[in-house]
């Protein structure tokens, strides 16, 4: 089903429906499925997290997640700032700050019109106050490969995508700068509307 829409939920742009499945690399069990849309090398799709997270005030515990399907890359803006384990620890966003995006290196699986995204270990945080971006568990991959979990083709393919992530969308040019290349790339945009996976809207229903 292909339905028409731009930033305010309007007729613009064609986008596909899609469902998706997640999960960790190293689990057979994915989740899902969740609803999403696709436009061009995009998908995003919604989920909502259990009562055991504390959104940030103002958001709600639905969260919309993108992934760039060229080079393998999921990310979202969390809408959560607070998540009780169930040990009862507690984990605390605050200093991260409610604009800060973690972005996941992935697999990409499609059988028709259902998706299946894998996490790849590496992550990054990318905050959009000015701080540098953080990046995080190379251990891990390490660790995938030193196991036997990840082929040298697998860790070797994995690697080279999420270099071409960082060029094209945290740092184009050798040396470091003061912003971010195209971050959040600027191809989520239409699926970034909350409207954006319903049907067509009319006058009375988008703004106009």
């Amino acid at each position: 089903m292909k339905v028409n829409v731009d930033t305010r939920g309007c007729t613009v742009t064609n986008f596909e429906r899609v469902e998706v499945m997640r999960g960790r690399y190293s689990h057979a069990q994915l989740t899902g499925p969740f609803s999403g849309a696709r436009i061009g090398d995009v998908v995003g799709y919604d989920f909502e997290l259990p009562p055991s997270f504390d959104p940030w005030p103002g958001r709600t515990r639905w969260e919309r997640t993108f992934v760039l399907l060229d080079l393998g890359v999921s990310f979202a803006n969390p809408c959560w700032v607070r998540h009780t384990n169930p040990d009862g620890t507690l984990v605390d966003r605050a200093p991260e700050g409610r604009d800060t995006w973690y972005v996941d290196l992935v697999t990409v699986e499609q059988d028709g019109s259902t998706f299946a995204f894998r996490d790849l270990y590496i992550d990054v945080m990318v905050p959009m106050d000015g701080r540098h971006y953080r990046l995080l568990d190379l251990h891990e991959f390490a660790d995938a490969i030193d196991s036997g979990v990840l082929s040298t083709k697998q860790a070797t393919d994995a690697l080279r995508r999420w270099q071409r992530f960082l060029d094209r969308h945290l740092h184009a040019e050798r040396a470091p700068s003061d912003t971010w290349t195209d971050f959040p790339p600027a191809s989520i945009r239409p699926l970034a509307n909350p409207q954006s996976f319903e049907a067509p809207c009319d006058q009375s229903n988008c703004g106009g």
